[in-house]
C-alpha cells in the first residue's frame, strides 16, 4: 500500500514538472493568450475589449508562424490571420529583463487576472502624442498589459492579461 502511494506521488511530481516545462516552452502551436479590458472613445463612450492571439501553425522548414488574432470591442468583432517569422520567446524575455532599465524601462511586478508577473514596463510616445505603455513578461506573445492614452492623457484602452493556454 505504501509503495503505491510513493509511486502515485512520484508520478504526480513527474507530471507537474512536465507541465511546468511545457508551459514555459513557448512559442508552440496551440499557445493562446487573451487580454480583457476597456476602451474609451473620443465621445467618452466606454466599451469592453477582448483580444485573443493564438499560434495556429508553424512551418518548421521556413520558420514561419501562423497567428490568429481576434478582437471584440463592444459588439464589433474582427479576426485576422497573419504569418510572421519571429515570435516572442523566453530568450527574448530574459534579454529584455536584463537590459530593461538601460533601455529606458522599469522593472515592475504586475498583478493581472491571470496571475502575478515580473515585467519590464516600456513606454513610447507616438508622433501624434499618444502614449503607449506595455508591460512585457515571460508569457507567449510577451505583453502582460498595455495602456494607451491620447495626448490629453485620457485613457483610451487598458487590456490586462486574462488567460494563457500553453500549446503542446
Amino acid at each position: 500500500m505504501e509503495g503505491g502511494f510513493m509511486f502515485t506521488k512520484s508520478l504526480l511530481a513527474a507530471f507537474t514538472t512536465l507541465f511546468i516545462t511545457t508551459a514555459l516552452a513557448y512559442p508552440n502551436v496551440g499557445d493562446k493568450v487573451s487580454w480583457t479590458g476597456t476602451m474609451s472613445t473620443v465621445s467618452g463612450e466606454t466599451n469592453a475589449v477582448k483580444i485573443t492571439k493564438e499560434v495556429i501553425g508553424h512551418d518548421e522548414k521556413k520558420n514561419i508562424w501562423k497567428i490568429k488574432i481576434e478582437a471584440v470591442v463592444g459588439t464589433e468583432k474582427t479576426s485576422e490571420t497573419m504569418e510572421i517569422s519571429d515570435l516572442y520567446s523566453p530568450a527574448k524575455y530574459k534579454a529584455l529583463i536584463v537590459d530593461c532599465v538601460k533601455n529606458g524601462g522599469t522593472l515592475e511586478k504586475l498583478i493581472a487576472p491571470a496571475g502575478t508577473y515580473d515585467t519590464c514596463k516600456m513606454s513610447m510616445t507616438m508622433a501624434d502624442g499618444t502614449m503607449v505603455e506595455r508591460w512585457w513578461g515571460d508569457i507567449p506573445f510577451g505583453v502582460v498589459s498595455k495602456n494607451t492614452r491620447d495626448s490629453g492623457k485620457m485613457p483610451i484602452s487598458k487590456p490586462d492579461l486574462n488567460s494563457i493556454i500553453a500549446g503542446l
